[in-house]
């Protein structure tokens, strides 16, 4: 049995000493998070096949890094992001040439931020306010809101009761007195309300 184990480590070796040649595995999506605030507000991000791209969301009020992110190109990303006003601050390269957060995409980096910031919170009724940033042609980024509606459904079942039945000579008890009646149970529901 170990001499099966030392036969697997040495093969694979080699595979990952060519891996770490050729650069780092590209990720997609939460990379990594430095706040104690939920996430739980909509970010989304279309982008066009060929290139990838690293995102970071810096706080305004605090000027601190927040959340890091990777998507690759063409590939659906939405990413929940805490309440408050953010600089989204966007690397891009090829996805081959990815080296890291402090190598981005090396040399050929294009780096920009999205102007003004985007700022997410509840707004109305029950309604999670996020954007959407359409990346596919960086000439003109294109941003809308993005909201996430919420609203609370009655289980029926958790309110259903059988009704007693009728027998002769005895008169039906009176639901005042009833005394296990159900509590009613909510289930949350979500849609996308922009």
């Amino acid at each position: 049995m170990i001499r099966l184990i030392c036969l697997c480590l040495l093969l694979a070796g080699p595979a990952v000493a060519q891996a770490s040649a050729q650069g780092l595995a590209r990720p997609q999506g939460l990379l990594w998070s430095d706040t104690a605030l939920p996430r739980t507000l909509p970010l989304q991000i279309k982008t066009a096949e060929g290139r990838d791209y690293y995102f970071v969301l810096r706080d305004v009020a605090s000027g601190r890094d927040v959340i890091g992110a990777y998507a690759q190109g063409g590939a659906f990303f939405r990413l929940l992001v805490p309440p408050g006003q953010f600089e989204l601050q966007i690397a891009s390269g090829k996805g081959e040439d990815w080296q890291g957060r402090v190598g981005l995409f090396g040399a050929q980096t294009q780096r920009f931020a999205l102007d003004p910031p985007l700022e997410f919170g509840v707004t109305g009724y029950a309604r999670k306010g996020g954007h959407l940033v359409d990346l596919r042609n960086l000439a003109t980024i294109a941003q809308t809101s993005l909201g996430i509606c919420q609203r609370l459904a009655l289980d029926p079942e958790s309110v259903s009761v059988t009704p007693d039945a009728r027998m002769p000579g005895v008169s039906p008890r009176d639901p005042l007195e009833i005394p296990e009646f159900p509590v009613p149970r909510y289930r949350e529901v979500s849609r996308i309300c922009d």
